[in-house]
């Protein structure tokens, strides 16, 4: 049964106690009582299973604040059994602070695989790793090749499991932030979008979703089979500029949340990921050369 399926009451009954449901390879349970909140999992996790009967990853609750705040300028808070970096929200924002607590509870619980702070998507058998640091484009990236046909593994974090080295898809909405809005509503007319969330701390942010395929194929991995950095600029010239092994790792290790808690079995799965993998910069200056760019990567691997 998937979470469209239930009733608007069903919904917030449950929310109001715990919904599990199947976020692939994870299982986590939502509590929330807040109304914003109920709407948004409605909306960005309808095509997502429940899970019955199951003992969770992760729990996370957004309530609201107490005091004064119950009754005017409403806020939400993020609450989980560890502390976090969190301050309130508006209690509109509850969506993001959903979002910010689920990366938040992968960054710091997963003990199977390599996190880095990067995209990943995929063709076939094999993944494109798109790693950067927030507001360099890899969620556009990986939003524009999820609707040219890529698969969608996650435009957040990228999970490379620590005894194979395959890439272990999480799909989830992809968080869209400011100019990239437009470029996508331009760029995939159409596509299942959330409404804009304006002045959030990053600015306006909405949410693409993803396929039910997407979804469908969580549980097949894929090869690491390239790395690619995006570098958009509105007058660059299209082109792939090759990074050697060294700069890679530095690159890599610089944007994994989990590298140095794994010790050497970490640094040999950095260490053979950079080795085997082609990495490049994909200078761009439309969504078109972005795809191609991608194209191009993986075809040479």
């Amino acid at each position: 049964m998937k979470v469209k399926e239930l009733s608007r009451s069903d919904l917030s009954r449950r929310l109001k106690v715990e919904l599990d449901i199947a976020t692939t390879p994870f299982i986590t349970r939502i509590a929330s009582p807040l109304g914003p909140l109920r709407n948004a999992v409605a909306e960005m996790y309808g095509d997502y299973q429940l899970v019955e009967h199951a003992v969770p990853d992760f729990l996370v609750r957004v309530n609201g604040t107490g005091g004064w705040r119950r009754w005017a300028r409403r806020q939400c808070i993020a609450h989980i059994d560890m502390p976090t970096p969190f301050v309130a929200l508006p209690e509109h924002m509850a969506p993001l602070m959903l979002e910010q607590l689920l990366n938040w509870s992968v960054a710091m619980r997963t003990a199977t695989h390599l996190l880095f702070h990067a995209a990943i998507v995929g063709k076939g058998d094999k993944a494109i790793i798109l790693p950067g640091e927030s507001g360099q484009g890899k969620s556009t990236l990986c939003a524009i090749l999820m609707t040219s046909g890529w698969r969608l593994f996650s435009d957040e974090l990228a999970l490379i499991d620590l005894e194979t080295g395959l890439a272990q898809p999480y799909p989830r909405p992809v968080s869209l932030k400011n100019a990239s809005i437009e470029v996508m509503k331009s760029f995939a007319p159409g596509w299942r979008m959330t409404a804009i969330h304006h002045g959030t701390p990053k600015g306006d942010v909405a949410y693409m979703l993803p396929r039910a395929e997407d979804l469908e194929r969580a549980g097949e991995l894929a090869r690491p089979a390239a790395i690619l950095v995006p570098d958009y600029h509105p007058d660059a010239e299209k082109a792939l500029e090759p990074m050697a092994p060294s700069v890679t790792f530095l690159q890599m290790s610089a944007c994994s949340i989990n590298y140095n808690g794994f010790h050497e079995a970490g640094f040999r799965r950095l260490s053979d990921l950079v080795d085997k993998v082609p990495a490049a910069i994909a200078r761009y200056s439309t969504a078109e050369d972005g795809v191609a760019l991608a194209e191009q990567m993986l075809e040479g691997a």
